[in-house]
């Protein structure tokens, strides 16, 4: 088996999963290269009719552990070289660019081979063109890490199930934002890695999800949750400090940065006081030496944000200019 596409699944609606299935089937990929695997994280309602649609679709029912449970049960369960992640609710686009990125990781094997995603939000987004995709050469993901800012979703890119396997690599559980710290330590072990500028996948932004919940004391728990992941990936360069080489240890220094500058951000979004900001970046982020933000010279907006963040009198400038809640996006 060539490809293994894990499918997290909690109370989606039997309608987004079938379409999700529908667009895997539609967009290309040989059916006998590739098996769909579902892992329904203990729902109300396990969705057993979704592997009528093929005998190339599995499902398992996991016991109740959030994505991170549910996509460490898929990295254990698959049997494809490489995996790619996709959520329930989004969907794949048939442009047949996929199919092209297949044969560069089929000629190249690289740990790990990147590409692009759209951001639909209520059914308008149409289906990109197919072309002629391009593939930048190789390099390592500490070097794509140390140079780019590295996104959180883990449904961008495809990597080597073996180097998962053998690095240990895996999602904490019943934690928000787990996708950082995998993404960040599988780039860090990547030897080889190709961005591609194909637009594969379909983020679809839809109300009741997750992402989408606003209430007080959910976005309370999210901050919290992420400054963990931050002092657990603080705590993985350290472990690592002996053994790792120049260009890991920038790439965790400017990912830590860039999670520094999420953090106080993500703060803000929730509505939470300038003060209050203040003490956390104190009590929780100064210890790791992350606060107050590091001199670096990432970008232009991160050495302005950093110059007004660093102040109190910036932390109350910028709680007043950013609005209370995050623009939609996931």
């Amino acid at each position: 088996m060539f490809l293994s596409i894990i499918i997290p699944h909690y109370n989606i609606p039997c309608e987004l999963l079938e379409r999700c299935l529908r667009s895997i089937a539609a967009s290309g990929l040989n059916s006998n290269e590739y098996e769909i695997i579902i892992i329904d994280d203990a729902s109300a309602t396990p969705p057993t009719w979704a592997t009528v649609l093929g005998t190339n679709i599995k499902l398992y029912i996991n016991e109740h552990s959030g994505p991170g449970g549910a996509r460490n049960k898929g990295i254990e369960v698959a049997e494809g070289e490489y995996i790619m992640f996709v959520d329930a609710d989004d969907r794949l686009f048939n442009n047949g660019e996929i199919q092209q990125c297949i044969d560069k990781i089929k000629a190249e094997r690289p740990h790990i081979l990147r590409y692009k995603y759209l951001i639909e939000q209520s059914g308008e987004t149409q289906n990109p063109k197919g072309r002629k995709i391009k593939f930048s050469n190789t390099i390592s993901g500490a070097s794509f890490m140390r140079e780019r800012n590295l996104l959180g979703s883990p449904c961008t890119y495809f990597f080597r199930r073996e180097l998962a396997v053998k690095k240990n690599i895996r999602f904490p559980e019943n934690i928000f934002h787990e996708d950082e710290e995998f993404n960040t330590i599988l780039h860090f072990h990547a030897q080889t890695l190709i961005e591609s500028n194909a637009t594969l996948y379909c983020y679809c932004i839809r109300k009741g999800s997750t992402t989408a919940n606003k209430s007080k004391e959910f976005e309370r728990k999210r901050i919290s949750d992420f400054i963990h992941i931050v002092e657990r990936i603080h705590r993985f360069a350290q472990d690592n400090s002996y053994k790792s080489n120049t260009i890991q240890q920038r790439a965790i220094a400017h990912k830590l940065d860039t999670l520094t500058v999420d953090a106080i951000l993500n703060m803000m979004y929730a509505g939470i006081r300038a003060k209050e900001i203040k003490r956390i970046c104190k009590e929780k982020l100064r210890p790791l030496g992350l606060y107050p933000l590091r001199k670096a010279s990432y970008s232009l907006k991160y050495r302005i944000f950093r110059a007004i963040a660093n102040t109190t009198p910036g932390i109350y400038l910028l709680r007043t200019l950013l609005p209370k809640h995050k623009p939609a996006k996931r």
